[in-house]
């Protein structure tokens, strides 16, 4: 019988969307609608839900899989911005499953570049009522009441589902959120609805899962959201850690073996500075040409929950990159139980 081939580190052709607002550049989905295909090795050309249909937990790890079966459960895109986007937010799990059968969104925004006059609006300044908060996105005076942050190339921001946020100004971000479409429109600013836009998804669906209590201030400032772990080394940063996905900023000024654990999550880089290769060790597949596979800025690599170990290695002075996992979890019911 003939050994199965092992699954090796890839990267995905990339999916370009564009608004009024601005545009959105997919770097990995898996949303039906929005399906990234493998761009490396003896993959190339599949779609990631047929990669997720013949793989299964070889591609995410026994973990993950039992959580959300044949669904790859985050999403990586760059979102380009300028002007002012619509005013938006997101359901959280329970919703999404029981109206759209779909997960909810937590979203998280690291800030690649940005003009000086950029803003972040994120979550109500103080408690409101429902009917208060409509009346003011109706009328388009709803941006007095947010909590605005300035936004500059390095600024992080963790927006959790019923959250109201947007960006106004110029800006370039790279989005990382779970596997879900699910984007409310709370106010338009008067655009014109776009072909290819689900208005039907607006501010009356969004009304009952709407976080209209006051969010903390603290939390616009692009500080750490995460504290760090003993033991950690000194170059890499934990960004933001959700038992829906984890993200983490690491400096490479020198090679970096990564060794999986047991149940281990598959991972994503996006390299956001500098360049770098992703390399195995010679004995893993003497036949895949895939051995060693350059990643630049703004391209993501997916090393699936196979490959046991592999190095990191920097191809230029300070090369940065987003580590985007699932971390092990506790308890609790699956997405698909």
């Amino acid at each position: 019988m003939e050994e199965e081939k092992k699954l090796v580190p890839f990267r995905l052709c990339t999916l370009l969307d564009e608004y009024s607002w601005g545009s959105e550049e997919w770097h990995l989905a898996d949303l039906g609608w929005r399906d990234t295909a493998v761009r490396d090795g003896w993959l190339a050309g599949n779609l990631m839900n047929e990669v997720m249909e013949t793989y299964l937990d070889r591609v995410v790890g026994d973990e993950v899989f039992d959580w959300y079966g044949l669904q790859f459960p985050f999403c990586i895109k760059t979102l380009k911005f300028d002007g002012r986007m619509p005013l938006t937010a997101c359901p959280e799990d329970l919703t999404a499953l029981e109206r759209y059968d779909s997960l909810g969104k937590e979203k998280f925004w690291y800030a690649l570049e940005a003009s000086p006059d950029t803003k972040m609006f994120l979550g109500l300044r103080k408690d409101m009522d429902a009917a208060a908060f409509m009346a003011a996105c109706e009328d388009g005076s709803v941006e007095t009441l947010l909590n605005r942050a300035p936004v500059k190339a390095g600024s992080y921001f963790h927006i959790p589902p019923g959250v109201p946020h947007c960006i106004v100004g110029k800006a370039t971000v790279l989005e990382i959120s779970q596997s879900s479409a699910l984007d409310f429109r709370l106010c338009d600013w008067g655009l014109k609805a776009e072909e290819g836009s689900d208005y039907g998804l607006g501010l009356v669906e969004a009304l009952d899962f709407l976080n209209l209590s006051k969010f903390p201030a603290e939390a616009l400032l692009g500080y750490n959201l995460e504290a760090r772990r003993e033991g950690d080394p000194e170059n890499i940063e934990h960004l933001v850690s959700l038992p829906q996905f984890s993200v983490n900023r690491l400096a490479l000024s020198e090679p970096l073996k990564i060794s999986a654990g047991e149940g281990a999550s598959c991972v994503a880089y996006t390299c956001i500075k500098g360049e770098l290769s992703i390399q195995l060790p010679k004995e893993y597949d003497p036949e895949e040409k895939v051995a060693y596979l350059s990643v630049k800025a703004g391209e993501t690599v997916l090393v699936p929950a196979e490959v046991e170990e592999f190095f990191l290695v920097p191809l230029a002075e300070g090369t940065v990159l987003l580590e985007t996992l699932v971390e092990h979890r506790e308890g609790g019911d699956s997405y698909i139980g």
